[in-house]
């Protein structure tokens, strides 16, 4: 539940901040780049990219069931922050766009 109000938060944010510099309808860039880097992170925290020099050198190791429980928890964590994010910019896109 913290996770997504901490999304409301940073969307409320990026609308007052797009809106102090005189861009409102320009307020869905904002809060949907932020979305996107969280939900980034969370794709990159999960573990299921990984980097290209991980897959040649071999190092796949399998991890603890703790780290494992960390990655996940991390993962989803930044899903429920990016979330209200994006639905505030496709909000904002339908009602803002010319």
């Amino acid at each position: 539940m913290k996770y997504l109000i901490i999304g409301m938060v940073l969307s409320i944010t990026g609308v007052l901040l797009s809106f102090g510099f005189g861009e409102l309808s320009k307020a869905y860039l904002v809060t949907g780049a932020i979305g996107l880097f969280f939900l980034a992170m969370s794709v990159l925290m999960s573990g299921s990219i990984p980097g290209p020099h991980r897959i040649r050198a071999g190092l796949e190791a399998p991890d603890s069931p703790d780290e494992r429980q960390k990655r996940k928890r991390t993962s989803i964590g930044s899903v429920l922050i990016g979330l209200p994010n994006i639905m505030t910019a496709l909000l904002l896109y339908l009602f803002l766009a010319k």
